[in-house]
């Protein structure tokens, strides 16, 4: 009954000319790049629907961005008024009217199955969504849907990845001889959101059952190595663990060091994942990457891929165990890059765009900057 009255509140209030940005977490990259980029824009005003509008950030804001609390009044009035609404996740619609420019950025390329290729999950209507590629554009239109089509512009948050890494490695503390590594597993059981397990879970921050904290530590020491530990914002997350090498760290701690997630991805030396669709975003750095991925066939058998054999998309050499992984890493470290042939074949794939221009080309396409 409220979202009803909600959709037909949507559809008939007049329509003024700002922008909301509907992002999670409140600082994802893709969210810091539009409100950025829009105040160069014709909008007059940006809107910034976010959990905690009062909450510290990790940028300042242009001069027409308001922040306003997501689940209030003033949250429905702005969102129902908008002409544009640029969002990341599900929002207060599953419909959007005719009139306004909605924009579903998403959250990466799906290397595994996402909206409509899961049962009970469908995508919100909206005009348009993004893409990396045409190859990716055709996974995205059989997942989400769009009114409209893919526009194939890139994701605003990859622009993030060609930030400057002297002033990254300042904001960490760290020298610039440090060699700065990230490690993102997605999640295997969500604690928010849509509620589901995939593959096993491991009962760690790192989704693979037998990682020593200290020995990874040491073994980090010992290479002048530096590792960044960012679990899923979907699973749980136990940052009470110290390290002088290892860091477990959040959207919390990233926000203290006035940083952003893709700004730390885009000094790394080294990336470390499973299946999150971050991999595809990094292959626009064309540096190392190693796939932890302890539970390979259970994640197939339970959640399952948008591509096959799942084996020609790694972008690097795939490991099991901590042992593996280590001597994965130590090789990296020693300058080996055996992989690279195929992670570049996967970028002429994935990126039909290889530059930080993707939040100016989707503006562009919504008629909110010239060409």
């Amino acid at each position: 009954m409220v979202r009803s009255l909600l959709g037909f509140v949507h559809r008939v209030v007049p329509k003024w000319n700002h922008a909301v940005l509907w992002g999670w977490p409140d600082g994802e990259d893709s969210v810091i790049a539009l409100e950025q980029a829009l105040q160069a824009t014709r909008i007059r005003r940006v809107v910034m629907l976010m959990s905690e509008p009062a909450a510290p950030l990790s940028w300042q804001p242009g001069g027409k961005t308001r922040r306003v609390k997501k689940n209030s009044a003033a949250g429905v009035f702005w969102f129902c008024c908008a002409r544009y609404v640029f969002f990341t996740h599900p929002c207060f619609t599953r419909e959007f009217p005719p009139c306004v420019v909605s924009v579903n950025v998403w959250h990466g390329m799906p290397i595994k199955k996402i909206g409509l290729m899961i049962q009970g999950d469908p995508p919100i209507s909206s005009r348009f969504a993004l893409a990396t590629s045409p190859f990716w554009a055709d996974i995205m239109l059989r997942s989400i849907a769009p009114q409209s089509g893919l526009l194939t512009v890139g994701l605003p948050r990859n622009d993030r990845l060609f930030s400057n890494r002297e002033k990254v490695l300042g904001k960490l503390g760290l020298s610039g001889e440090v060699r700065l590594l990230a490690w993102l597993p997605t999640y295997r059981k969500s604690v928010r959101g849509l509620p589901r397990t995939d593959g096993v879970d491991a009962g760690n921050v790192f989704e693979m059952p037998d990682v020593d904290p200290d020995g990874l530590n040491a073994f980090l020491k010992a290479r002048n190595a530096v590792l960044l530990v960012k679990p899923h914002p979907m699973a749980a997350c136990d940052t009470s663990g110290s390290w002088d090498h290892l860091r477990i760290v959040d959207d919390a701690w990233l926000r203290e060091k006035s940083l952003s997630l893709y700004e730390c991805l885009g000094a790394a030396d080294l990336l470390i994942s499973d299946i999150s669709s971050v991999v595809i975003d990094y292959l626009l750095l064309d540096r190392p990457v190693i796939h932890a991925f302890s539970d390979l066939g259970e994640y197939e058998s339970s959640r399952g891929f948008t591509v096959e054999p799942i084996a020609d998309y790694f972008a690097g050499p795939v490991v099991s165990h901590a042992r593996e992984l280590m001597a994965a890493v130590d090789s990296v470290l020693s300058g080996n890059d055996p992989e690279a042939a195929k992670r570049r074949r996967l970028l002429e794939l994935s990126h039909a765009h290889r530059d930080g221009g993707a939040t100016r080309r989707l503006l562009e396409a919504v008629g909110l900057i010239d060409g």
